[in-house]
């Protein structure tokens, strides 16, 4: 046996285990499901520290419920990812052929990519039984596989058919860079410089001008009317009349439009751009103004734009503002900093376009979704979050589903070329455009596409260029991944699911939408918990990723292992450029790391990373070691349980006649009354997802309660000095602790805990072996171990007291192997006292005091140090343990030392010219911390006079 735990002997041994007898996997029977359905992974993607986070606190659920009688299933899967796997693809694709996906057509891009999927689409399934993961593999799914897909066509007929889907042009957010429309939920915004510049424009048949302010100058190629507030005087005289476009020479009307338009903001007038701004197109739908859009889909500037058409938004902004001074039209410009819509793929600026697009129409599922929550059928852990939830559906606007991408579900609507020749199609007959008045066509039924075109009977039929959002696919996800829209056995049993556990920036994107479906046709919530867990974060609160540079490969640190890091910027501690190395740490230490800061209250998770270079810092590429103190508490925890089982515990199994009976012993009763308590203590944690807390408790009982007392004070009954009998009860209860811990820890730390369970199965007598791997192994019962308050009370006063003799003995500084003559116990209370006669020979032991007194209300010693503790008074004489005279010196210089530091932080404190300039939690940092010195200077006195 290896003295130290080394999971690279254990892990791949107990998964194949698992696996080769079928123990993840899941049925329908009699026994009550327990139900989770994994957020699908990208198929693009690699294992990150918030997967291993989020898929860890799923499969503590799964084997917890697996242990407590359910049949606990747990379906894993991949998701299609349209825009980023296209993105990968199409780049390999240039990379390697120089040639892009209009090069080669729909038919062959597709194909490329079913053959990229084949090859590394199921990396992350790889990665997640590398982090022990007991999903039911054989009912891993595809948000593309035909069943999925059946579910997707299914939906979109249906909602089209009840007029919840349709077409129409919109603004919509379209990105340049993926040349696709994004729904509002796919942004991220960032703050960027600019300028905001004022423009002035021509008023028609006079010399004045209307001056409008604009951070976008270039958009005005496109501008239909000039804003202005119905109660601003200033203009009362402008509105009906028209202005001249500078640069286009176009006459646009002045409107009134007091919501657009606000007296107090800028200049108050409004240039109008319904083509490309969210609040003008909405101006532009009051006033019923023309809309104009300038740009192409890549983000050029088209036709529309006159003398700019070709340019870059950059280059035409430039040569806009270029012409407008020439002409004396540009007026004064002013700094500002505005947050700027970004694609959340590419990272592109997205432009507001006005484009013929496929919708939902949301306001009649948002209600559906709003009563789930409301009246408590879907529950958020948190409970705030609900407020996140509902805040986004009284918000949202009709979603955009349409995407201008080949990879995903395409729209399942065709139209009649005969009946619109202005469709244009290329010479591979694929659409490139359809206008906006053109009549849809359905399919025949779900499985047959149309054939014919119900109008002119034509056969000329095209169908629809776009596909969904892979979001539409995701909101399916409880339903289609048990067989709907057929009525399957496995829909009727799991179905709703139990919990769903994710990170707080997909409530909108697909939380929410996965409850409107659930609701709209299944008329039930698709899952009763919602638990979202906080954000993985560095030491400094930034969001962890490789490319900031402080992220991590989880299978590097179960696995150890170097990684070579080129972020796009310097980390305090480390350059940007750099080489790193990994400590093996093992799976089940990667995983109590990240539960033992698992918060019910979903807390972001602040990692701290420790790096020490090799080498010089300033070498081209330099080397660094790196220790996550976190994962290394976990590892510390795997050996101490690994030495304690193996080392002590394990050698009372053999021929042990096990007894379920609680002997006599204090210390038998006290842990059995431990036993008790943690098992419903971490079934209530379990319950409220505070996994964290689970942790605290199963560490701090084995290493504490456990080893650090129940094995060192039972320590003579084991090795049978006090009779057969009294060491029996001993070993039983040592055994059955083990069992109930390794069952309970299990969860969290599947590894460790199924090798020593298989070992300990196999050390008792056959008689007393359980037949199951712990994996399926009963959770422990309450009534097992009996309750025994008194007596715990009496055993935790006799551990506070060796505690506080242990804390006496390294306040003096007496060597740990040095024996105390005298301890004396004293307080008010009779009984209290001698209920704690029978814990003296333990006390004597753990503290190596050779004689305990106790007696009431006893004066103290002198020259003896004390502690109180609770209500019993502990004295240690010290004579003859310690020089007094050359302590008394000692403690005089550090009172001495302390009693400066005192003064000089009380003037300061008084010194107005500090406290009326210095940050007020500065000043009561001092504040606390002039208390702290002045209660320490007391304590000293006293101790002191006791010398």
């Amino acid at each position: 046996m290896s003295s130290t735990y080394s999971p690279k002997d254990i892990e791949g041994k107990w998964y194949e285990h698992w696996e080769k007898n079928k123990q993840f996997q899941s049925v329908p029977d009699q026994r009550p499901p327990y139900t989770i359905v994994i957020p699908p992974p990208n198929i693009t993607g690699a294992l990150h520290l918030g997967h291993a986070l989020n898929n860890t606190i799923q499969d503590v659920l799964i084997r917890y419920h697996r242990m407590n009688g359910y049949n606990a299933c747990w379906i894993p899967g991949t998701d299609h990812a349209g825009i980023a796997t296209q993105s990968v693809v199409e780049k390999r694709l240039y990379k390697e052929e120089q040639k892009t996906r209009h090069d080669i057509g729909r038919e062959a891009l597709l194909k490329k990519i079913w053959q990229w999927k084949e090859t590394y689409g199921n990396r992350i399934i790889d990665q997640l039984k590398k982090l022990g993961c007991s999903c039911d593999w054989d009912r891993t799914c595809f948000t593309m596989s035909e069943g999925l897909s059946n579910a997707v066509r299914f939906v979109f007929l249906e909602l089209f058919k009840e007029g919840l889907v349709y077409r129409g042009k919109r603004l919509i957010n379209w990105c340049p860079g993926c040349r696709t429309a994004l729904s509002d939920d796919e942004l991220n915004y960032k703050d960027v410089p600019s300028y905001m510049w004022q423009i002035k424009y021509p008023i028609e048949n006079s010399q004045e001008f209307i001056i409008v302010a604009t951070t976008r100058p270039e958009t005005m190629l496109g501008d239909t009317a000039v804003a202005v507030n119905s109660q601003d005087p200033r203009y009362q005289n402008l509105i009906g009349k028209n202005c001249i476009l500078p640069l286009m020479g176009r006459k646009i009307p002045i409107v009134a439009d007091d919501i657009l338009a606000d007296p107090q903001k800028g200049t108050g007038a409004v240039k109008v751009t319904p083509g490309h701004d969210p609040n003008d197109y909405a101006c532009g739908m009051r006033n019923r103004l023309p809309m104009i859009n300038i740009l192409k889909e890549d983000g050029s500037l088209n036709e529309n734009a006159g003398a700019y058409q070709g340019m870059t938004v950059e280059k035409a902004r430039a040569k806009v503002l270029e012409d407008l001074q020439n002409l004396g039209l540009l007026g004064k410009k002013e700094e500002i900093v505005h947050p700027v819509a970004h694609c959340y793929r590419s990272e592109d600026i997205v432009e507001p376009y006005l484009s013929d697009q496929w919708f939902v129409k949301m306001a009649p599922l948002v209600e559906m979704a709003k009563q789930a929550a409301a009246s408590g059928e879907v529950t958020f852990f948190p409970a705030r979050r609900t407020d996140d939830y509902m805040h986004w559906l009284n918000n949202t606007p009709d979603w955009c589903i349409s995407r201008q991408i080949w990879w995903g579900h395409r729209i399942p609507i065709w139209y009649c070329v005969s009946c619109y020749p202005e469709i244009q199609v290329n010479e591979k007959g694929e659409p490139r455009s359809i206008p906006g008045n053109a009549f849809p066509i359905l399919p025949e039924d779900q499985n047959h596409d149309p054939v014919k075109c119900p109008k002119c009977s034509g056969k000329n039929l095209v169908q629809d260029p776009d596909v969904l959002d892979t979001w539409f696919s995701s909101q399916l996800w409880p339903l289609s991944t048990l067989g709907w829209p057929e009525k399957t056995k496995d829909l009727a049993y799991y179905y709703p699911t139990n919990v769903l556990v994710t990170a707080r920036d997909i409530i909108a994107l697909w939380v929410a939408r996965m409850v409107m479906m659930g609701m709209k046709f299944m008329d039930k919530k698709p899952f009763s918990h919602v638990f979202i867990h906080g954000t993985i974060q560095d030491e400094h609160g930034d969001i962890m990723s490789k490319s900031r540079g402080n992220g991590f490969d989880p299978v590097k640190i179960i696995d150890g292992g170097s990684d070579q890091i080129d972020a796009a910027k310097a980390l305090k501690d480390a350059p940007a450029k750099r080489m790193e190395h990994y400590p093996a740490y093992g799976c089940d230490a990667l995983r109590f790391g990240l539960m033992s800061m698992a918060s019910g209250q979903g807390q972001d998770i602040r990692i701290l990373v420790q790096r020490k270079p090799r080498g010089k810092k300033e070498q081209a590429n330099p080397e660094y070691d790196v220790e996550i103190p976190l994962f290394e508490e976990g590892k510390r925890f795997c050996n101490k349980i690994w030495q304690a089982s193996h080392g002590v515990i394990f050698r009372n199994c053999e021929n042990l006649e096990l007894t379920e009976e609680i002997g006599s012993f204090l210390e038998d009763k006290w842990l059995s009354d431990k036993m008790h308590h943690l098992i419903e203590d971490c079934k209530q944690a379990m319950v409220n997802y505070r996994i964290g807390e689970m942790c605290n408790m199963l560490y701090h009982f084995f290493w504490d309660d456990l080893c650090s007392w129940y094995l060192e004070v039972a320590k003579p009954r084991l090795w049978g000095e006090q009779g057969e009998e009294s060491k029996r009860c001993a070993q039983s209860l040592l055994v059955r602790s083990l069992s109930a811990f390794l069952r309970m820890l299990h969860p969290i730390m599947p590894f460790v805990t199924e090798d020593l369970w298989q070992t300990l199965q196999s050390l008792l007598p056959e008689k007393y072996r359980s037949q199951e791997a712990c994996i399926l192994s009963q959770w422990p019962k309450l009534e097992e171990y009996p309750l025994y308050g008194k007596t715990v009370e009496i055993v935790e006063l006799s551990r506070e007291i060796v505690s506080a003799v242990n804390n006496i003995r390294a306040e003096q500084k007496l060597k740990p192997g040095d024996k105390i003559p005298q301890a004396i116990f004293t307080g008010n209370d009779p009984q209290v006292l001698k209920d704690m006669e029978v814990t003296f020979a333990g006390i004597s032991k753990l503290t190596k005091i050779e004689k305990i007194e106790s007696q009431v209300n006893l004066d103290k010693p002198k020259q003896a140090a004390v502690r109180i503790v609770k209500n019993v008074v502990v004295y240690i004489p010290l004579e003859g343990l310690i020089d007094f005279e050359k302590e008394k010196e000692k403690l005089a210089k550090e009172m001495e030392k302390l009693q400066k530091l005192i003064v000089q932080l009380e003037q300061k404190l008084a010194n107005s010219d500090y406290t009326s300039k210095a940050p007020s939690q500065v000043i009561q940092k001092d504040r606390e911390r002039l208390e702290e010195w002045k209660q320490k200077y007391s304590q000293w006195e006293e101790e002191k006079k006791g010398l």
